[in-house]
């Protein structure tokens, strides 16, 4: 244990999604691809307009995500949302979403995952850590699409415990995912920094519980709160200098 800008810490954190991979970018170009596909020839209408009426549908599922209808169902695999997701985009235009909803949600999910790739300085700074302290990841999602994107990605060897939304029935911000990785590591609160590029999922989580953080801010967004300490990284790389 070393004292680091983040005081001592003895256990290190990630979040996964657009922290150690290219997630969102890609879900957008696979969403769009299937826009080019099968919406724009049946509507003629542009894409941008179609990613409007996706967004529209998305938020809508996502307002009833934590209900009993939804909630177990995500928990376990994001298949049904996002088909429901795709059903409500299709309805939107008028167009007949039997079994074409189905598909596209198929087709869709299988270009993301075949997309999915690690920001190029992931792997050096996983491993360069690893050799030194304890790893951990808490990601939110269903449990069968982050235990893919793990394996998929080649991350599953590298991290000592793995918190998943969809196995802890719970996900970022709330408390008891970060305080179930805690009770694992058996570390004190203030010797365990996090890491992600969400501040209102992966900092204000970790600060909550009284962890450290650090803000991955790969676009180089005005900090949410400059008088915090949480320092904000345009890449991964100075954690091997800080740690």
């Amino acid at each position: 244990m070393r004292e680091t800008p983040f005081g001592q810490v003895r256990a290190v954190g990630f979040d996964l999604d657009d922290t150690l991979c290219v997630y969102m970018p890609v879900a957008v170009q696979a969403r769009r691809a299937m826009m080019e596909r099968y919406l724009a020839p049946q509507t003629g209408l542009p894409i941008e307009t179609l990613d409007q009426h996706y967004k529209r549908a998305f938020h809508s599922v996502l307002e009833e995500l934590h209900t009993e209808r939804w909630y177990p169902l995500y928990l376990r695999e994001g298949r049904a949302t996002r088909t429901e997701t795709f059903r409500r985009l299709l309805r939107s235009l008028n167009l007949d979403a039997d079994g074409l909803a189905e598909r596209i949600s198929s087709e869709y999910a299988a270009l993301r995952e075949q997309m999915l790739h690690l920001h190029e300085e992931t792997l050096e700074v996983l491993h360069g850590l690893r050799e030194r302290y304890p790893l951990f990841v808490i990601t939110n999602g269903p449990a069968y699409e982050q235990r893919r994107e793990l394996q998929v990605l080649g991350l599953e060897g590298l991290f000592d415990i793995v918190a998943i939304e969809g196995e802890v029935g719970v996900g970022k911000p709330h408390a008891p995912i970060f305080e179930g990785v805690q009770r694992e590591l058996g570390l004190p609160s203030e010797q365990i920094l996090f890491v992600g590029n969400s501040w209102a999922h992966d900092v204000q989580g970790a600060l909550n519980v009284g962890w450290r953080a650090a803000w991955v801010n790969r676009e180089g967004e005005p900090h949410p709160d400059p008088q915090s300490g949480v320092p904000d990284l345009r890449d991964l790389r100075p954690l091997l200098e800080w740690l």
